[in-house]
């Protein structure tokens, strides 16, 4: 009667440790399982914010607070905006003076210009040359400031257009 006893105590006991143990592998998978959910999530995530940031079209300069040549230079600024976020560079180099330093449109979109000092111009022989200072905030929510130079060729008389010399 002992023995049967023991050797029932040891079957419920033997039961009882593969029951913990199923219980386990089922808990360790179904953690794993939430794990990759969880990383799915967040990949579905980064990829619509992404897409969300390439989709923003860019805060333009408000053209109404300007005349004249400042308004010239503020429609060159946001032409140049739109060109990059268009991602058009055939329009983007139009819009940059042949002898200039720049030799092709940058990878980045502009968001908006966060700020930007008095548009100063100034008659030099051959031409008028403006420089604004502006900060920009791109697509990665990055804030960086550039100088911008603008020329108006003085030989090309009533015709005569601003074009982008350089971006500092």
């Amino acid at each position: 009667m002992k023995k049967l006893t023991v050797i029932s105590l040891l079957f419920l006991l033997l039961v009882a440790c593969q029951n913990q143990e199923y219980t386990e592998d089922a808990q360790s998978i179904d953690s794993s399982a939430r794990s990759v959910t969880e990383k799915e999530a967040q990949q579905d995530e980064e990829i619509s914010t992404s897409q969300e940031n390439e989709d923003i079209p860019p805060e333009y300069l408000d053209e109404t607070n300007y005349t004249g040549d400042k308004l010239e230079i503020v429609k060159l600024m946001n032409a140049r905006m739109r060109y990059l976020y268009e991602e058009d560079e055939k329009a983007y180099m139009s819009l940059i003076d042949p002898k200039s330093p720049i030799s092709g449109m940058g990878r980045y979109k502009v968001l908006k210009v966060t700020s930007m000092s008095d548009i100063t111009i100034q008659e030099q022989r051959k031409l008028y040359q403006a420089v604004v200072i502006v900060n920009e905030l791109n697509e990665n929510n990055e804030e960086y400031s550039n100088t911008m130079v603008f020329w108006k060729k003085k030989e090309d008389g009533d015709s005569a257009q601003w074009v982008i010399a350089d971006i500092d």
